[in-house]
């Protein structure tokens, strides 16, 4: 079979792009369905998370009942949380507030800024740190949460979150807020075998090299 460099170094590139696509989209929970959400930290509604997007599909706020929502998603092993995308938001309110802790419950002040693995403000005019107001609705939210700059005091992390269990709280103290958090779930990259892959492609064209030498001798 014959390969050239750009055929393999797409076929590599490829590898790497598919490994990163969702693989499907399912709503795992509608509250206009399923009934609401979970309003303690103690005992959040507990889902475990697929590869592809996973919808919540909630309502939160003054006249919803609640101004707390709160999950807890399990993350696989072998997959890892690469976005939180606020899909929808309908609200008087300009934003609402998010923030996650690692593990299965919430443990210390949803007040204080360091009891969250991150935070972040969502909505149709959030401000985050130095950031103006934006209307996040379709954007990625986790890099946010994560950026010490944007969510003071947290303890901060790099996204993509890797498999385990993690809390997140959704609040809106002011009016009722309908909203849609996309989650993201893609597979861990396999180092070993892309090296593997690489190293490949590495042995190929040294092989081929002396090929390609001989024939500009022959001319």
């Amino acid at each position: 079979m014959h390969f050239t460099f750009r055929s393999l170094c797409v076929c590599l590139l490829s590898m790497i792009t598919l490994s990163a696509i969702p693989s499907r989209a399912t709503v795992i929970w509608n509250s206009s369905i399923n009934g609401p959400l979970s309003t303690s930290g103690s005992t959040p509604t507990p889902f475990t998370l697929s590869a592809g997007t996973n919808s919540i599909i909630s309502t939160v706020g003054v006249g919803s009942g609640s101004n707390q929502n709160w999950v807890e998603v399990s993350i696989p092993q072998g997959l890892q949380l690469s976005q939180l995308v606020l899909a929808s938001y309908q609200s008087t309110d300009a934003q609402g507030f998010t923030g996650v802790q690692a593990g299965s419950t919430f443990v210390g002040s949803t007040t204080s800024a360091s009891s969250y693995l991150g935070y972040a403000h969502f909505g149709t005019g959030a401000t985050n740190g130095t950031l103006p107001a934006t209307n996040l609705v379709g954007a990625d939210i986790l890099p946010i949460m994560g950026n010490t700059a944007d969510a003071p005091g947290s303890q901060g992390f790099t996204p993509p979150l890797a498999s385990g269990n993690y809390v997140f709280l959704i609040q809106q103290l002011g009016a009722s807020t309908n909203y849609q958090f996309d989650f993201n779930v893609t597979s861990t990259p396999e180092p070993t075998g892309l090296l593997l892959f690489a190293a490949t492609v590495a042995g190929l064209l040294m092989r081929r090299r002396p090929q390609v030498a001989l024939v500009s001798l022959n001319k």
